[in-house]
């Protein structure tokens, strides 16, 4: 339950930024748009070190193990607040540098939503160890919710980047003000560095892979750009920030669906319900991957115009790669889960050598061999993932495999289906949306036809969840279903 709520939220998140960027746009302009994404990548590089990775690992702590949690307040608190001067006077520098004197001030603003990131930490895990995601879903959304109306009406007053600079620090004090309004608990006057020893440690590796990723993509970047110019630098950085942000916006909940069942249940009901999940992943995510793939270059002509013609081979290929890589990812909750992240930390660093490599060979294989480099190492990384994690989780990965056989042929099938629909359409957007529409089609009969045991399970899965709460509900006297 706490996962579908986390998916709608996020589906409403997706909503809102797409209606939210253009109306920003017509507002502010691009110089205001421009000074603000001068000071912003500072701010987002710091947020990547500001909660320590103690998010993810202390969830594992019992809470009656005061000293730790303590011991994580305290220590959050002061790196937050120290985080935050060390970037407001960067600001400072920085602003001297590119000669915008709002730069500093607006990074210095910026720079107090560190404080209240590392005050959301806590509450957050101890949520997280009480298998509450709905109350952190709430939390999302009434904190993008209040960003967006800040930012429109700051905007409309003439506030120009500061409705953006507001719009960020308000996300972060209202999640903040929520979760701890939830689960906040009086910290004690007590520290150990020994108590907290662990969790530091297990939460570098989380930050050493997050910028192990970072500086990946950053270099990708920048020898893409000096390689093949920034005109298809544009294409390709775009074409990655689309199939990422589609992927990670379902599987960034079944992550952490996943991670608090197993630091709160036995090993054996975790490695059941990452088969189920991947599953369930590779029946959203392979489909609508390989249907936006096929029906690239229509959509891109439809909403981006004809500058963007070269973005449809990126798309078509980077978009099904994305997908098979959220879904192999999924184990990366259950190494933490295990302490052994550090599987996660080596498969990336050796994911972003072998990119970085794809690229540099790229004045002897061209482009499209560069891209079709880049993807085989993302297989790669995902068959390492699987293989090197399966000891250290005790899970096998040929049946979560075998569960992905089905959507895979069905999202072929469904494919294959509408890229004939949509070469024999009309070039439209009507004839678009029925090659699209039909496609979804084929794929739930071919789902039917070929994976109807798999559904079935999925279905008595489902039943027994809801009817297992609504057990819950009435042990707990909470009102049952109206049964007439």
């Amino acid at each position: 339950m706490g996962a579908i709520a986390s998916w709608a939220v996020n589906i409403i998140k997706v909503g809102l930024q797409l209606i939210l960027l253009p109306v920003m746009a017509r507002l502010l302009g691009p110089e205001e748009f421009g000074i603000y994404a001068l000071a912003l990548p500072t701010v987002a590089f710091a947020a990547l070190l500001a909660d320590g990775g103690l998010g993810s690992t202390l969830a594992r702590e019992p809470e009656t193990s005061s000293v730790v949690w303590s011991s994580a307040f305290w220590i959050l608190l002061f790196s937050g607040i120290a985080l935050a001067l060390i970037t407001s006077l960067f600001g400072i520098f920085l602003g001297y540098i590119v000669q915008q004197p709002r730069v500093p001030a607006m990074i210095g603003f910026l720079s107090i939503s560190f404080v209240f990131l590392t005050l959301s930490v806590v509450p957050g895990a101890r949520l997280s160890r009480r298998k509450d995601l709905g109350t952190g879903a709430v939390a999302e959304l009434l904190a993008n919710l209040t960003g967006a109306a800040v930012a429109v009406i700051l905007a409309v007053n003439g506030a120009g980047a500061w409705s953006l600079v507001f719009q960020y620090v308000s996300v972060y004090v209202v999640r903040s003000l929520v979760l701890n309004f939830a689960a906040f608990s009086l910290p004690g006057l007590e520290f150990s560095l020994r108590a907290i020893q662990p969790h530091v440690i297990s939460g570098g590796v989380l930050i050493g892979t997050r910028l192990c990723d970072y500086a990946g993509r950053v270099t990708e970047n920048i020898l893409i750009g000096r390689i093949f110019g920034t005109t298809l630098l544009g294409s390709y950085s775009f074409a990655n920030q689309v199939s990422r942000f589609a992927g990670e916006a379902v599987g960034n909940v079944t992550w952490a669906t996943l991670y608090v069942q197993a630091i709160t249940s036995d090993n054996e009901s975790a490695v059941k319900l990452h088969r189920q999940l991947c599953r369930l992943l590779a029946a959203v995510l392979f489909p609508s991957m390989l249907l936006a793939a096929v029906a690239a270059p229509e959509l891109i002509d439809l909403l981006l115009g004809p500058k963007w013609v070269e973005l449809a081979f990126f798309l078509r290929v980077l978009l099904p790669v994305s997908a098979l890589t959220i879904v192999a990812t999924q184990v990366g909750a259950l190494l933490l889960a295990n302490g052994r992240f550090h599987i996660q930390f080596w498969c990336t660093a050796g994911q972003s050598v072998g990119r970085a490599i794809a690229i540099c060979l790229g004045p002897w294989i061209g482009l499209t061999g560069t891209i079709y480099g880049i993807a085989l190492v993302a297989l790669l990384y995902c068959a390492a993932l699987l293989f090197f994690a399966r000891e250290s989780t005790r899970y096998q990965p040929v049946p979560m495999l075998m569960g992905l056989v089905g959507p895979a042929i069905s999202s072929i099938v469904a494919a294959g289906l509408c890229f004939a629909a949509l070469q024999a359409l009309p070039e439209s957007a009507t004839g678009t949306l029925i090659g699209l529409f039909i496609g979804l089609v084929a794929f739930a009969a071919c789902m039917l036809l070929i994976d109807r045991k798999g559904l079935i399970e999925d279905w008595e899965s489902t039943r027994n969840v809801m009817s297992k709460r609504q057990r819950t509900q009435f042990a707990q006297g909470a009102p049952g279903p109206d049964i007439q």
